[in-house]
């Protein structure tokens, strides 16, 4: 059957690395005259020191360029606690459209460096303050009067962080090492620009080179709950016969995002692992805004605005793939042709009152050929297409609610076939089909101050389709008879429903409690599961948080997730997991702040699995000769993660991360490793920026005890001996279970973007490294035996992981 090589991938990014790269000049930005405002929340009026401007510019709008010669000013100055007096050191000093920002040193001042002359609007965040407007700010006429006072807000009992294992993503009023910035989530080393691969650098996360799916904490990337503005999804993944490349999501079109890598509460569930949710940007709704990016994977798209006088936004983006493209460019003559693409839009309106609707719409395709006489072929074709509507609103100042009305419709098709000597060796048809509607509903009440209850259910209709073939032929035997057929053709189809209700209360200042209960009901097998949760956060002193969870937690098989070609037809019951799981957090001197935490899942009910044992990239693995069963009964992973670093407090951002972890499953009475199973994790990222911001170099790395993996055994078989014919047979057949171990992982990367402010927007151009060390590392070892005359020996190698990629691109932003 086909094989995919890392020759094939790593020759196409070779091929448009040197393609792509520009170097564009900067250009000038006017000066303007416009009063100075101070605006906190709350403010009803705003008093002008002159007449405003009257012209159609807004003051979010970057400067627009002119061709003189450019005019800078320094920006700097104070921010202070309104009250106590104190530096709001971590504190993000921001101008928006921009790429100028600084954080607050622990002495309360800050420095921008040198910012075009201009009008602008400033805003300052942080956690546990009210966020701070200066609209609009003027340089240079305003910039000797940036002495800021932050007002203290008390934390809503809402939005303290109950769970343990929570990373906070692309938000700016954070700066911890448990959050990963917009610019140092855009600008680390990735292939593909990835978030699914950005998110792989966090401590007890694992992934293939190949594949963007990342495992959270030993289990598979299939117990992950993933969300994209409120709506599952499902496989949310690019090229899928080679492993799921990259994901379908556009990273520059995401807002925020947030990784919990267990103890999740009771409004989540279904799953067993973790919650990845991302939500994408608001649209910035003063004027029409585009930003083009073309890089060695892929092109980009993004166009936003507004509408009905601002109350009304809307955002676009699309991204073709243009693998097969660059593989034309390269010596790779093998007929690969992957092609894929993505579309997101939402429009959304404000209702008044903190209300708003919006319309949602994600479509991804992707179509993969391998076409060529006497070798395998395979034709491939998925379309995922989804749908949604979502209300967030407020009755009141307590109660809010949050809905989500969803369509969802998946087509997958896989085709192939195989001849030797002539004689068809193997024929496979796959078509699989899944429709969804959904309707999701979060309720949060406020009892008290001290006292919220949150309440919901999800509700889903299913149907799916299956129509499965396979014929494989054995073409050693005498007369080419057929050793195994597989049919299966099925249209099952289910209702699920979920309800939850979770009371949090605050019993001390400094101790959060959150009690949940969830029931979780699959009408394909009746099975209902209730499942109780328990989340503590207290804060012994300032600057100290230490958080707890405890909670079963199931995952039924989801409806398009059966494994026709392994000949299943029925579905199999849920899993069930319990967790505990504490965490520390402290903050340290000079912005440094470290969190350790331990776990422990113990999964029962495990459903078996079907896998290869060898590593090699199959688009038809499950009739190869490595299949097999993993008749798995229970589950247990353990572990200790530690992670340090500064991130917000200066030029320099780092990170240091560990982890000491072991998974494992019982099968057949005996304890089994994992696939991914790696027991010691070490993860480091570094950045570098100057004042102005105008680039930004990255590098990071990791090391990872090898992986385990399964031997293969070799059976000689001596058809004829004599003197004039020697005749053997050989077979492979699969040896104990991960009984064995790779080598250890290793790898440095490193990203160089630089920012460029021209006469026509904001050019930004990054260069990059994956693997810069150019290190060998192996993803699985295979071995068969060759004769040559009488003389028969066993020859061995290995299969490797991504050798060095230099990866280039451009985006345009105007």
């Amino acid at each position: 059957m086909p094989r995919i090589t890392v020759n094939h991938f790593a020759c196409a990014a070779l091929a448009v690395a040197f393609c792509v790269f520009a170097a564009p000049a900067g250009a000038q930005q006017e000066a303007a005259t416009s009063p100075a405002q101070v605006a906190h929340p709350g403010d009803s009026s705003v008093v002008h020191a002159v007449p405003p401007r009257t012209d159609s510019s807004s003051a979010t709008e970057a400067p627009r360029a002119t061709r003189a010669r450019r005019a800078t000013a320094t920006v700097g100055g104070t921010v202070q606690d309104s009250v106590a007096g104190k530096p709001v050191a971590g504190a993000r000093v921001e101008l928006l459209g921009t790429q100028y920002y600084a954080y607050v040193r622990s002495d309360g001042t800050f420095s921008m460096g040198n910012v075009p002359h201009g009008v602008y609007t400033l805003r300052v965040l942080r956690m546990g303050y009210e966020p701070l407007t200066v609209k609009p700010f003027r340089i240079p006429e305003d910039v000797g009067k940036l002495d800021l006072s932050m007002h203290r807000a008390m934390l809503a009992l809402s939005e303290i962080v109950v769970t343990p294992g929570y990373f906070g993503l692309l938000m700016p009023s954070l700066a911890t090492p448990q959050t990963l910035s917009k610019e140092q989530l855009r600008t680390l080393p990735q292939i593909g620009e990835d978030i699914y691969r950005a998110v792989a650098r966090l401590p007890g996360v694992s992934a293939d080179d190949f594949s963007a799916k990342f495992n959270v904490r030993g289990g598979s990337g299939d117990e992950l709950y993933v969300t994209l503005d409120g709506l599952e999804l499902v496989e949310p993944f690019h090229l899928r016969d080679v492993g799921g490349a990259f994901s379908i999501i556009d990273i520059q079109s995401l807002g925020s995002a947030s990784l919990t890598t267990g103890g999740f509460s009771s409004e989540y569930g279904d799953r067993l692992t973790g919650v990845f949710a991302m939500q994408t940007s608001d649209p910035q709704t003063d004027r029409m805004r585009m930003s083009l990016g073309l890089s060695v994977m892929n092109a980009r798209l993004t166009s936003q605005g507004g509408f009905a006088g601002g109350k009304g936004g809307w955002l676009v983006s699309m991204r073709p793939g243009y693998l097969d493209v660059a593989l034309k460019l390269t010596s790779v003559r093998d007929s690969i042709r992957p092609r894929y693409y993505d579309l997101f839009a939402k429009a959304q309106y404000d209702l008044g009152a903190g209300g708003r609707v919006a319309m949602h719409v994600l479509r991804a395709s992707d179509t993969f050929r391998y076409l060529q006489k006497d070798d395998p072929n395979i034709a491939s074709d998925y379309a995922s297409n989804y749908a949604w509507l979502t209300w967030d609103d407020r009755f009141g100042s307590r109660l809010k609610q949050s809905t989500v009305l969803s369509a969802g419709m998946l087509d997958w098709r896989r085709d192939g076939d195989e001849s030797k000597n002539g004689l068809p060796a193997a024929l496979i048809r796959d078509h699989r089909t899944l429709d969804r509607v959904g309707l999701r509903q979060d309720w949060t009440f406020d009892l008290t101050p001290n006292t919220m209850l949150k309440w919901g259910f999800d509700a889903k209709h299913e149907a799916a389709s299956y129509d499965y073939f396979s014929m494989v032929r054995d073409t050693k035997s005498v007369g080419s008879s057929i050793v195994d057929t597989t049919v299966i053709a099925t249209s099952p189809g289910t209702n699920r429903y979920a309800l939850y209700v979770a009371p949090r209360v605050r019993l001390l200042p400094s101790l959060t409690v959150e009690a949940g209960a969830r029931l979780d009901h699959n009408s394909i097998l009746d099975e209902s599961i209730v499942s109780p949760r328990l989340n503590v956060s207290w804060e012994p002193r300032e600057g100290t948080t230490v958080r707890g969870a405890w909670g079963h937690y199931s995952q039924s098989q989801q409806l398009f997730s059966l494994q026709v070609q392994d000949g299943v037809s029925e579905f199999a019951r849920a899993e069930t997991a319990e967790q505990r799981i504490l965490g520390v957090e402290q903050a340290l001197p000079l912005g440094v702040s470290a969190r350790v935490e331990a776990y422990d899942r113990h999964t029962t009910n495990a459903r078996p699995l079907y896998t290869n044992s060898s590593a090699e990239l199959w688009t038809f693995p499950e009739i190869m000769w490595d299949r097999m069963r993993v008749d798995r009964t229970e589950s247990r992973d353990r572990g200790v993660e530690l992670q340090v670093g500064r991130s917000g407090a200066g030029l320099m951002d780092w990170s240091l991360g560990y982890a000491l972890a072991s998974s494992n499953d019982v099968v057949d009475g005996r304890t089994v490793p994992r696939a991914l199973d790696q027991r010691h994790a070490l993860h480091g990222d570094w950045s570098l920026r100057p004042v102005s911001n105008a680039w930004r170099l990255s590098v990071g790395g990791v090391w990872h005890s090898g992986w385990p993996y399964t031997p293969t055994k070799l059976v000689l078989d001596t058809l004829a001996n004599s003197p004039t014919q020697f005749v053997v047979h050989v077979d492979r057949t699969v040896g104990d279970l991960n009984s064995m171990r790779l080598p250890n992982y290793r790898r440095v990367d490193a990203r160089f973007t630089r920012y460029f402010e021209t006469s026509r927007g904001r050019l930004s151009a990054f260069a990059e490294a994956y693997n810069l060390l150019g290190t060998r590392n192996v993803r699985g070892l295979w071995k068969h035996i060759e004769a040559n005359g009488r003389n028969v020996q066993v020859v061995t190698g290995e299969l490797d992981q991504w050798p060095r990629l230099p990866l280039v691109g451009l985006t345009w932003e105007f």
